[in-house]
């Protein structure tokens, strides 16, 4: 038995690094209904370089019409197994899911790889790959084709859930940013303002102290001449009692 493979690839206009913080971010989103829950069982480090992650998905298991009589038992839900694999040396995020359950009616692995654009290393490339098979006797081919179709759909609305979920990071990547700017702007005026607030303070001090040591240079000034109009005083009136004590001296001798 040969499975039936296709392969196509779409591009996200965002870059590496955003696709990378995204990645295990894309549900939910308005394109993706189909995904009814995701459950991240396991996760390590290989050789330092490779971040790699095990999930379990939950979709709706959509029947085709021409189906429902042959496959109106099976359950409308199927569980599958997401592995991943983020190259941080290599720069590349490789995925792989297949479904496991529901495997006798259908078997379909998709590899999903994700990489920088040569032409571009703003924008991202999903090189998208599918194989499909199936053991269901007599609707084997049909089952195939049936699984090829809806991966091709399913495909494009992948892209465009990705895309939202890549926008609405942006979005608040944007907000943060401009209300990081916002923010430093706020903390530089309020800088601005202590600084000058600052400046004022010390120059106020410098003119106080400035007035203090001017007082203080006055007041020593006049302390100075106080003392030295107090010492002349003394002195004159030390000279006028010696000239009067000389006089009376000379009067008496004269006696």
């Amino acid at each position: 038995m040969s499975a039936k493979y296709y392969n196509t690839e779409h591009i996200h206009p965002y870059s590496f690094d955003q696709v990378a913080h995204a990645i295990f971010q894309r549900y939910p989103n308005p394109f993706a209904s189909h995904v009814l829950s995701e459950d991240t069982v396991y996760r390590e480090i290989i050789n330092g370089t490779t971040l790699y992650t095990r999930r379990f998905l939950t979709k709706t298991n959509k029947i085709p019409k021409w189906g429902e009589r042959w496959l109106s038992g099976f359950r409308r839900t199927v569980p599958l197994l997401e592995e991943s694999y983020v190259d941080t040396k290599d720069r590349t995020i490789v995925t792989y899911t297949r479904n496991v359950g529901l495997s006798n009616f259908m078997t379909a692995i998709e590899r999903v790889e994700y990489k920088a654009c040569r032409d571009n290393p703003h924008h991202t490339v999903a090189v998208k790959q599918a194989w499909v098979e199936s053991n269901f006797y007599g609707l084997r081919s049909a089952i195939k084709n049936f699984g090829i179709e809806r991966f091709k759909v399913n495909c494009v609305k992948a892209t465009e859930g990705f895309n939202h979920v890549l926008e609405k990071f942006h979005r608040q990547h944007q907000s943060f940013r401009e209300l990081g700017h916002v923010k430093l702007a706020e903390f530089q005026q309020r800088k601005d303002n202590l600084r000058t607030q600052y400046n004022e303070k010390v120059e106020l001090i410098k003119e106080k102290s400035m007035a203090q040591l001017t007082h203080a240079k006055e007041a020593a000034k006049s302390a100075k001449d106080n003392a030295k109009e107090t010492a002349l005083k003394k002195a004159e009136a030390a000279m006028k009692k010696a000239e009067l004590a000389t006089s009376v001296h000379a009067q008496e001798t004269e006696e």
